[in-house]
């Protein structure tokens, strides 16, 4: 028994691996490429960017997680069948009920990593993401482009003819208030400064104002002249997840389905994996691709319809249809 463990564990750790690390880069690339496509509007350095793709781990893990593993539990049993080692396993008189209880808990332990993740990691990572976001947005540098048109700061329309380090020269700003007026900067260098309050601001030096109202028009020279962005950041509390998932509720579910699908499919990723190379194939990849659809779009559905019932039907199918699978393909043949 222990030396059976030990070769069903090892072939399982060799199959989860061999899925979960390309899982895993696709993943995190996914998510970099969606983290880069911040740094088109604002300035991040390394340090932002690490912490932002820490923020999104808790996802990465939680995306790549149950697939690994239905993958490995089909993969790796599916490859003692093609051996014929699966056969000799229940020939000495070992029954498909002991890889079960072998795996089971293994799938325990991934079941309940994969749920402390969801439930209780990802409502914390989500709301700090969310929040160093909007903050790295109102704080950070912005990336005002030299040469280019349809970019603002606050309320202004901006225009540089050259942007070197952060230093702006031949700053042009147009802005229109609701009743008219009309106002016209130029400046021969500009900068946005964060200052100690968390609050940014455009620094001129060098301009005229051009201000035009309907009792006349105004020039103003200037050497010096601070424009205050418009926009404000409001730090959003980070709450527990008790009351996160009170807010989230269709969430709350998918979440539940995916976290719970590596025990409740168990039986059915054996009975998958588990053949007679003599009398049939292997169709672990076919079984892969079941199994996934079978999750995911119950899940989905789910999460859009925000019923609790749908997820109790779930819970219940998945469950029936793992332990018939199981009975009908492995039991009764073996």
């Amino acid at each position: 028994m222990a030396k059976l463990k030990s070769y069903l564990l090892s072939n399982f750790i060799k199959s989860f691996a061999t899925l979960f690390i390309p899982f895993f880069i696709i993943m995190s690339l996914i998510y970099i490429v969606n983290i880069s496509k911040l740094s088109a509007k604002i300035t991040l350095n390394f340090t932002d960017f690490g912490l932002l793709y820490a923020y999104v781990l808790p996802d990465i893990i939680f995306s790549t997680l149950p697939l690994s593993f239905l993958g490995a539990v089909i993969n790796s049993l599916s490859n003692i069948s093609e051996s014929n080692e699966a056969i000799g396993v229940f020939s000495v008189g070992y029954s498909p009920n002991k890889i079960v209880k072998i795996l089971l808990p293994t799938t325990i332990i991934f079941t309940a990593i994969v749920v402390f993740i969801a439930i209780y990691i990802t409502p914390y990572s989500t709301q700090k993401m969310k929040n160093y976001r909007n903050k790295k947005i109102y704080e950070s540098k912005l990336k005002i482009l030299p040469k280019k048109l349809s970019q603002n700061f606050g309320k202004y329309h901006i225009f540089i003819d050259e942007n070197k380090n952060g230093v702006f020269k031949n700053v042009t700003m147009f802005t229109q208030d609701s009743s008219g007026n009309t106002q016209l900067m130029l400046s021969k260098s500009g900068k946005v400064i964060n200052d100690t309050n968390s609050s940014n601001y455009l620094n001129l030096d060098n301009g005229m104002l051009y201000r035009y109202k309907d009792s006349g028009f105004n020039i103003v020279d200037f050497k010096n002249m601070k424009l205050f962005n418009s926009s404000k950041f409001f730090y959003k509390k980070v709450v527990e997840p008790k009351e996160y998932w009170q807010k989230n509720r269709g969430k709350l579910y998918y979440y539940i389905l995916i976290s719970l699908s590596p025990i409740l499919l168990l039986l059915m990723y054996i009975s998958f994996g588990i053949y007679n190379p003599r009398y049939q194939k292997s169709r672990a990849s076919i079984y892969i691709v079941v199994s996934v659809l079978l999750i995911y779009i119950p899940a989905i559905v789910t999460r859009k319809l925000e019923t609790p019932y749908m997820l109790l039907a779930t819970l219940v199918i998945w469950s029936l249809i793992s332990y018939v699978t199981y009975k009908n393909r492995v039991l009764k043949r073996y």
